[in-house]
């Protein structure tokens, strides 16, 4: 084929998102987009009017023998089921991140992946960033030499903002935000350490956020939502990868959040290195920052949204260090949104498939979901072996 034909499972901010891109490629058609809000129907008819076709239920959409590619951007609990659905009526899936909310459920999903003999690749927008590109890069030219320690930080200035103000501040929805939004630099921690996560032990704590406010109180309707720091305009809030979406305005302090808003994670490898993730919702910055320790020097890197990219390398026995600032193109993740969907209509039109990929995206689900598990249990929690290696 010289096109993919496209269906969106999934159409709020993110959805969308992929939509709009979608559509511009000129190596992809947009054919279908499904969602069971009508609101959200009622955005896309508003932009694609009769361009495409609309459905309240994927299952339908499924069934077309015209679409070849679906991209699941749906809420995080519903990955699982909707990549299964999709894996077995044989579709190329991207997938966004989290992979799903469990080892277990991503290796139901590679199991079906398996089976259907079809692409499958998982949204780590960031691995294709050129800041981690060019980490990558130096590091296989042995720069720091073998790396023995290395992590990494999420500070998120916008934890307020994105997560607490609506579903994602409970874990009955998204179980943890190591999950929701941890995954992308676990993702990159697990990348540069160069094995597969065996181990994991983790503390966390909800800190600044919940509290004593009715679970329905609204900045729209607040008295203090000109002082407040977490206000949100619901009708349009600007998403860091610059999208304008509607959102959720519930009171950040609302008595039902218990999603944590801090977390430790300590990781141990397969090849003997260790790792460290730390995941901060209240912080002044949103950046990520990197850290890794080889035998021969070594490597930090800062990643923030506006572009501001560093790598520093220093050196075991001298003061000469190296630094790179690796331009930005720009794009929403650093670049890497436009990016992945290039590399995935590569592989589609191709034919290629990214096995090393899907066990990536199982390894940083793998993590984030053993560290919740150990907040919550106190204890240091194992990651089972994939059975598909």
């Amino acid at each position: 084929m010289d096109k993919v034909r496209v269906g969106i499972i999934g159409l709020g901010g993110r959805g969308r998102y992929f939509a709009g891109m979608f559509d511009k490629n000129p190596r992809a058609t947009l054919v279908a987009l499904a969602d069971p809000n009508p609101r959200a129907l009622e955005l896309c008819r508003g932009r694609w009017d009769e361009q495409v076709s609309y459905y309240d239920s994927y299952a339908e959409m499924l069934n077309r023998p015209d679409i070849d590619t679906v991209v699941v951007a749906s809420c995080d609990r519903a990955h699982h089921q909707n990549a299964l659905d999709v894996l077995e009526h044989g579709k190329n899936l991207l997938l966004e991140k989290p992979m799903a909310q469990s080892v277990e459920q991503c290796d139901d999903i590679i199991a079906a992946w398996k089976k259907a003999g079809t692409l499958l690749m998982v949204g780590l927008e960031l691995r294709h960033c050129v800041l981690f590109e060019r980490m990558w890069e130096i590091i296989g030219d042995g720069a720091i030499g073998e790396i023995k320690l290395g992590w990494a930080i999420d500070n998120v200035s916008v934890g307020g903002q994105y997560f607490y103000h609506g579903n994602m501040r409970r874990k009955d929805y998204v179980r943890s935000l190591l999950l929701q939004k941890g995954v992308h630099t676990i993702d990159l921690l697990n990348w540069f350490m160069g094995g597969r996560p065996e181990r994991v032990f983790a503390t966390g704590a909800l800190s600044v956020f919940g509290g004593t406010a009715a679970n329905d109180k609204r900045c729209r309707d607040c008295a203090e939502a000109e002082t407040c720091p977490y206000f949100v305009n619901h009708s349009r809030f600007m998403m860091d990868y610059g999208a304008a979406v509607e959102c959720e305005d519930l009171c950040v302090y609302g008595q039902e959040a218990d999603v944590n808003d801090q977390s430790i994670v300590s990781i141990e490898y397969a090849n003997g290195t260790r790792g460290s993730f730390i995941e901060c919702h209240f912080s002044p910055e949103y950046t990520r920052e990197f850290t890794l320790v080889g035998t021969r020097g070594k490597m930090y890197a800062l990643y923030n949204n506006e572009g501001n990219f560093l790598i520093r390398v220093s050196y075991r026995h001298t003061d000469h260090i190296d630094e790179w600032r690796p331009v930005f193109s720009g794009g929403g993740h650093g670049g890497g949104d436009q990016r992945i969907v290039e590399h995935f209509l590569d592989c589609a039109l191709s034919g290629a498939q990214q096995d090393a990929e899907v066990l990536a995206a199982r390894d940083s689900t793998a993590v984030g979901a053993a560290a919740e598990e150990s907040i919550e249990t106190g204890l240091p929690v194992g990651i089972p072996p994939c059975p598909w290696v």
